[in-house]
C-alpha cells in the first residue's frame, strides 16, 4: 500500500540563537597579523568566532569551551599555540590496535591541519603552531573542523571499540515527554522510508530517489537531537546515499541497509544517543539569500512545478519537502527565516501530496522572492541535497 502522506511534528532538537558574525573582526585579525601584533590577531580571531568568551587572554591562561560533547582546549607553549580535543581513554581489554588502526585511516589525513595524538592512554585531535605562521584563516579552519570532527566520533569510538570517555562534555537528558516523542518519530520516520524505498524502486527515477535520500538524512536531523554511535552510523550511510556522482543502484542498496540498521537499533541504544548539547562555534552553515534562491527558486522550483502540472504530485512533493529539511537540518537562519521555513513544514504534515506539492510550491516561491537573491537563482546546489 501506498503512503499517503508525511507527519512533520515539531522539532525536538533545540534551535540555535546565532548572532550574526562580525565579519569585520576578522578582517582586523589579518590585518593584525600582517602588522606582526601575533597574539592579539589570535585573541582578535577568538573573538570573532566566539564572541561570548571574549575577551580572554592566552597568555593569562588556558581556553576551553564546549561543542557539542567535545571540550576543546586552547594554550599557549613557547611561542605556540596548540589546540586539542580528547576523544577517548584507552583501557585494559579495549582493541587497542584497532583502535589505532582507525585514527591512522579515518580521523588522520595528509594536509589536515590538525591530526590524532595519542600521550599517556589518551586519543586526542591536536593542532599546534607557532605564532608567527598562524594565519587566522587558518585558524578559524582549525576551530570550525577539530571540534566537529571530536564532536562526531567519541560515541561511536566507545561503542565500537570499548573505550573511555576522556574529558567530555555530558549531555542534557532529554524529558520524559520529549524522549517519548523522539522514539514515535524515529519509528515512524524509518518505516516511511522504507516504504518510500519500494515506490522509489517502481519508478526508477534517479531524481526521485535524490530526494528520498536528501529527506531520509535531514528529517532525523532536523528533527531530533541525535550523538553519539547512532548519528555516525547514519552519516556515514549518508555520505554514500545522497552521493549523486555514485551508481545509483549502490545509492539504493546503501539507504536500504541504512534503513534497516536505523530500525534494528535499540531503545536503550537510542536513548544514550539522544539529548540536547551546546555550542560555542555555530555547528551549521550559515544561511544566505543566494541558497534560498538557489534551492527555493530558478529552475529547481519550475521544475518542481513541471512535475506538479503533469500530476506527478508525489515526486513533486517529496523534493519539496526534502528541500525545505535540508535548508533546516544543515543552515541556521535569521529568525522570521526560521519560523517560515518551518510554519512550511507543520502546515503539511498529514496533508495529501497533492496538497502538499502545491502549499509548498507556492510558499517557496514567496520565501525566494521575499528573501532570496537573484544572483543565486539557477546556481545547482550539491552540499548534500
Amino acid at each position: 500500500m501506498a503512503i499517503a502522506s508525511l507527519q512533520f511534528p515539531p522539532p525536538i532538537r533545540r534551535r540555535l540563537t546565532v548572532a550574526p558574525r562580525d565579519y569585520e573582526r576578522r578582517d582586523r585579525a589579518v590585518e593584525l597579523f600582517e602588522a606582526g601584533e601575533l597574539l592579539a590577531a589570535v585573541h582578535e580571531t577568538l573573538g570573532y568566532l566566539l564572541p561570548a568568551l571574549s575577551p580572554h587572554d592566552l597568555a593569562q591562561g588556558p581556553l576551553c569551551f564546549v561543542q557539542g560533547t567535545a571540550r576543546v582546549r586552547l594554550r599557549l607553549e613557547d611561542g605556540r599555540l596548540v589546540v586539542s580535543s580528547a576523544l577517548m581513554a584507552m583501557r585494559e581489554g579495549a582493541q587497542a590496535t584497532a583502535v589505532l588502526r582507525y585514527a591512522l585511516t579515518r580521523l588522520s589525513a595528509t594536509g589536515q591541519l590538525f591530526q590524532p595524538r595519542l600521550q599517556e592512554g589518551v586519543l586526542s585531535l591536536e593542532f599546534g603552531d607557532r605564532l608567527s605562521l598562524l594565519h587566522p584563516l587558518k585558524l578559524i579552519e582549525v576551530l570550525q573542523r577539530l571540534p566537529t570532527e571530536s564532536d562526531n566520533h567519541d560515541g561511536w569510538l566507545q561503542q565500537r571499540f570499548g573505550v573511555d570517555a576522556a574529558d567530555r562534555e555530558p549531555l542534557a537528558a532529554l524529558e520524559e515527554a520529549e524522549l517519548a516523542l523522539a522514539l514515535e518519530i524515529w519509528r515512524a520516520h524509518w518505516e516511511a522510508v522504507d516504504r518510500l524505498l519500494l515506490e522509489s524502486r517502481r519508478r526508477r527515477s534517479v531524481r526521485f530517489l535524490d530526494s528520498l535520500g536528501s529527506w531520509a538524512a535531514n528529517q532525523v536531523r532536523y528533527a531530533l537531537p541525535l550523538h553519539g554511535s547512532v548519528r555516525a552510523t547514519l552519516n556515514e550511510a549518508a555520505d554514500e546515499f545522497t552521493d549523486k556522482d555514485e551508481n545509483p543502484n549502490r545509492r539504493d542498496t546503501a539507504l536500504s541497509r541504512c534503513c534497516r540498521e536505523m530500525r534494528q537499533v535499540g531503545e536503550e541504544e537510542l536513548r544514550r544517543c539522544l539529548g540536547h548539547a551546546s555550542y560555542a562555534i555555530n555547528p551549521l552553515h550559515e544561511g544566505t539569500p543566494s541558497l534560498l534562491s538557489s534551492v527555493l527558486g530558478g529552475q529547481r522550483l519550475q521544475t518542481s512545478g513541471e512535475l506538479r502540472a503533469a500530476g506527478r504530485y508525489l515526486e513533486s512533493a517529496l523534493e519539496l519537502v526534502a528541500d525545505y529539511l535540508y535548508l533546516l537540518a544543515d543552515h541556521s537562519w535569521p529568525e522570521t527565516i526560521d519560523h517560515k521555513l518551518q510554519a512550511a513544514l507543520a502546515e503539511v504534515s498529514g496533508r495529501p501530496w497533492r496538497e502538499v506539492a502545491a502549499t509548498l510550491w507556492s510558499h517557496a516561491n514567496q520565501i525566494a522572492r521575499q528573501f532570496g537573491s537573484s544572483a543565486g537563482g539557477d546556481e545547482e546546489d550539491n552540499d548534500g541535497n
